[in-house]
């Protein structure tokens, strides 16, 4: 709910900063690409979180290890590489569903006044 409501105060103090006529529609617009952004922030959150890119970035390290001298030494030491564990953020559902929702809203806003 707090970023539902931080997203329209940012959006309504961006409309009353720019050059544009203040208007419905310039509202809807700016608080629609705010939600846009906290969607997108909130999703490569979600993915990240959920685990996608370990398998990456434990073959990376497994490569690493093996064309380097330094790397190749102590693999040959210590053959287990530990698998990389993923960041869990506690925001990331909050900016995901308040940016989903303000997206839903003002499309809505949008096809119904517009």
């Amino acid at each position: 709910m707090i970023i539902t409501v931080c997203i329209f105060l940012c959006s309504l103090f961006y409309t009353l900063l720019s050059k544009q006529a203040v208007s419905l529609l310039t509202m809807i617009n700016y608080t629609f690409l705010l939600s846009l952004a906290c969607t997108i922030i909130g999703g490569s959150l979600f993915v990240v979180q959920g685990g996608f890119f370990n398998g990456i970035g434990y073959s990376f390290k497994r490569f690493f290890a093996r064309v380097s001298k330094n790397g190749a030494y102590a693999f040959e030491l210590d053959d287990n590489l530990e698998f990389i564990q993923a960041p869990t953020y506690s925001f990331t559902y909050p900016l995901l569903v308040a940016g989903t929702l303000g997206c839903l809203i003002t499309t809505l806003l949008s096809v119904m006044l517009y």
